[in-house]
Formats: structure tokens, C-alpha cells, sequence
């Protein structure tokens, strides 16, 4: 019954085993390990900083932030935004633009992106390719690569 116990899928697999750490030669001091260290978490700006409403709607952010529709939502704002000249990466400028617009966004006129200009359509061959072994379309009786080949390029 030993082998079961070697087989069973449902176990937990163990850890594999540390390295032992070595002594530090002769003359050479012993490094602590490297850690990665922590990205810092982002900065509000100063005016904001001391604001407990500002970090409530920050960590309210950072809630919604993994939500599909959220997401959804953020994109189709900035692409009205882009749609209408508003420099996202300007604050006052997405600040005007959602102070002009906020009935709107309320109302749920901006929840879709807006519509673009019609896609280009698709090339369809109208005939079949010419191999290059194939009698040449022009009517000279040689090979393609022999005779139009070389001028198609």
C-alpha cells in the first residue's frame, strides 16, 4: 500500500528543501540576502493630501478598480473625452469636461463609446493566384517566374 500513498493525487505536495546556507570564506563578508523591494503606493496630490474624503473615494477606487463594467465605464468616458479634444492627462481639463457633461453621465448617455466611422472594408482576390510555375497571364507561353515574376516586384 506504500505506492498509494506515493501516487495520490489529492495530496499536498511538500516544499522543496531550502539550500543550507554556507560559511563565508576567508576574508569576504557574508551578504544578507536581496529583497525586492515594495513599489510605494501611489501619492496623492498635496491638496488632497490631507483630505480624509480624498483617501475614502481613493481606497473606494481601488475597490471598483477590478470590476469589469467599472473598467467599462472608465474607457467609454475617456473615449467621449477623446472624441470631444479633452486632454486626458490634463486634471483641469477632465474636471471641466465632467462638470460640463454630468447630467449626462448621470443620466447614462455615456455608458457606451461612441460610435466610429465606418470600418474599411475587406480586399477579396477576384481571381485566383498565379504559381510561379504556372503559364504567365500575358499570354507569352514562358513560366511566370520567367517572364512577369520579376516585374510584379
Amino acid at each position: 500500500m506504500s505506492w498509494f500513498r506515493s501516487w495520490n493525487p489529492f495530496r499536498k505536495k511538500q516544499a522543496p528543501p531550502q539550500p543550507l546556507p554556507t560559511a563565508p570564506k576567508a576574508g569576504t563578508a557574508a551578504q544578507p540576502p536581496k529583497q525586492e523591494p515594495e513599489p510605494p503606493a501611489p501619492e496623492l496630490p498635496q491638496e488632497l493630501a490631507d483630505s480624509p474624503l480624498a483617501k475614502g473615494m481613493m481606497a473606494k477606487f481601488y475597490r471598483f478598480w477590478k470590476n469589469p463594467s467599472f473598467i467599462k465605464q472608465l474607457r467609454s468616458l475617456s473615449a467621449h473625452m477623446a472624441k470631444d479634444g479633452v486632454d486626458v492627462k490634463n486634471t483641469e481639463a477632465v474636471k471641466a469636461w465632467l462638470d460640463k457633461n454630468k447630467a449626462g453621465i448621470e443620466k447614462g448617455d455615456f455608458n457606451e463609446p461612441p460610435q466610429e466611422a465606418a470600418k474599411p472594408q475587406t480586399f477579396v482576390k477576384t481571381g485566383p493566384d498565379v504559381g510561379r510555375n504556372d503559364p504567365c497571364p500575358c499570354g507569352s507561353g514562358k513560366k511566370y517566374k520567367k517572364c512577369c515574376q520579376g516585374k510584379a516586384a
